[in-house]
């Protein structure tokens, strides 16, 4: 499998801590944990997230790989959507759930 080069803009992002987490009165914790453990397990992870700009809740499979805080101050998520060969960026505070699939991924990046 092809290594991928890191998300856009990686090196001016910062790893999250427990208080950025706890900070965020909107971010579903227990969905976080899920998301952590189904990145260290490299399992592919089921994310109902509402996404913009309608807020309307949709169900994204991804194959996740960092939780970070954004350029722009968010706390996201990067990550490959399952068939595909992008980063995309989903914000905690959108998340309403995880889900682990159990489905295991190589990560390339």
């Amino acid at each position: 499998m092809q290594r991928q080069a890191l998300p856009p803009d990686f090196e001016e992002t910062r790893d999250t801590t427990a208080q950025d987490l706890e900070s965020v009165p909107d971010i579903n914790l227990e969905a976080v944990h899920v998301l952590e453990r189904c990145m260290a397990d490299h399992h592919i992870a089921e994310v109902d997230y509402y996404a913009e700009p309608d807020d309307r809740l949709e169900t994204i499979r991804i194959r996740p790989a960092f939780i970070r805080t954004s350029k722009a101050h968010n706390l996201v998520a990067w990550g490959f959507p399952v068939g595909a060969d992008h980063w995309i960026d989903l914000r905690l505070d959108r998340i309403r759930d995880v889900r682990d699939t159990g489905e295991v991924f190589q990560p390339s990046w």
